[in-house]
């Protein structure tokens, strides 16, 4: 399968794909859980929250499932069945973090916590927020994004300064973030992709999930367009290899669907990755704003390890060649100026990268 875009060119077997790197739209989010704090086989998955233009109509809420089988796909751990239980869901102490730069504008920490699907009594009374412990973020561009049902005490005292546990009045009916009780004046500073707290399940949560959706200032709802990650429909049914769509500051997908989150762009190594399963990871790379820097293979092209760095400039990376396909295209490519700069061979398979100098 061959990759062009306009910044790298990423090369596989087979036919012919166009793939475009342009920049995301200003002030596209970041996806609020990442890539790097998943396990191999596990996914985010989400659904229509609310529709009718409420403030909630573009909220999601977020879990994390694990592929055993394409029709079998697991909310709780490996070897657990209790569902009372936070601790036994996938999602629960994930972190969290911010969408984007902002101020913190209203938050609760101390609330007591649900089990499982059993509701903590104090949220009948009122005395506990729908959003249970949580975060109003005012972001630069002046919406208003609300991160809902951490544990209780996670949040940091730094980003919250409201420790009690209960609340002395009565919460309002929805969520908003003028509750008296929950206000903050010159609250702290966030930076996109700053740890704010791990997932739980306080608040009118049916089970340990996170809650995010974003508003402006009259608490009309706002679509949340995410610069990068992948998603691919869900029906109870989805195989790991997607097909997955980009979404390249789009918003997500008003259907039930998995989402592959982005790795922080950075330095990371990717070992052991079986040659048909290498597709999916070389495009979940590439969308994470990173590409490859070496490639090495075992067992005549069995298995692949990697190693990326953040993406800059012209590049081209092919996998499963011979010495024959290799040997024309590192002419092909030098003629185009490109350099080579990683290059393995194992039994009769080879694999390799080029980049293009930048001027």
């Amino acid at each position: 399968m061959t990759k062009t875009s306009n910044r790298q060119t990423c090369v596989m077997l087979g036919a012919f794909i166009s793939a475009s790197l342009s920049a995301a739209p200003a002030m596209a989010l970041e996806f609020p859980l990442l890539a790097h704090d998943l396990h191999p086989g596990e996914r985010i998955v989400t659904a229509v929250h609310a529709t009718g233009g409420g403030p909630q109509t573009g909220a999601k809420d977020l879990r994390i499932l694990r592929h055993v089988a394409d029709n079998n796909w697991q909310v709780l751990k490996a070897g657990k069945t209790d569902d009372s239980v936070n601790s036994n869901y996938l999602i629960y102490g994930r972190p969290v973090y911010a969408m984007a730069s902002g101020q913190v504008i209203g938050c609760w920490r101390n609330a007591p916590e649900n089990t499982g699907h059993t509701k903590h009594p104090e949220n009948a009374t009122g005395k506990i927020y729908l959003q249970g412990n949580h975060l109003w973020i005012k972001q630069t561009d002046g919406k208003i994004a609300l991160y809902a049902h951490a544990p209780t005490g996670d949040i940091p005292s730094s980003l919250c300064p409201h420790n009690g546990t209960l609340l002395t009045g009565k919460a309002q009916g929805g969520p908003v973030w003028t509750e008296p009780e929950a206000a903050v004046t010159n609250g702290a500073t966030v930076t996109a992709g700053q740890l704010l707290y791990h997932v739980g399940n306080s608040g009118n949560s049916s089970e340990p999930h996170l809650h995010v959706h974003v508003v402006d200032t009259s608490n009309t709802w706002q679509p949340m367009k995410f610069a990068r990650g992948q998603t691919t429909p869900f029906n109870n049914t989805a195989s790991l290899n997607g097909p997955w769509t980009r979404l390249q500051g789009s918003a997500l997908p008003s259907a039930t669907i998995l989402v592959w989150p982005p790795h922080p762009v950075g330095n990371w190594t990717y070992n052991g990755i079986e040659a048909a399963a290498y597709q999916r990871v070389f495009d979940h790379f590439v969308d994470s704003g990173v590409m490859a820097d070496t490639v090495s293979c075992k067992n005549n092209g069995a298995t692949y390890d990697t190693t990326w760095i953040p993406a800059k400039g012209s590049w081209v990376s092919h996998h499963g060649m011979s010495i024959a396909d290799h040997a024309a295209k590192n002419l092909e490519y030098t003629k185009q100026g490109y350099k080579e700069t990683s290059v393995y061979t194992c039994g009769s398979v080879m694999a390799a990268i080029w980049r293009k100098s930048e001027l």
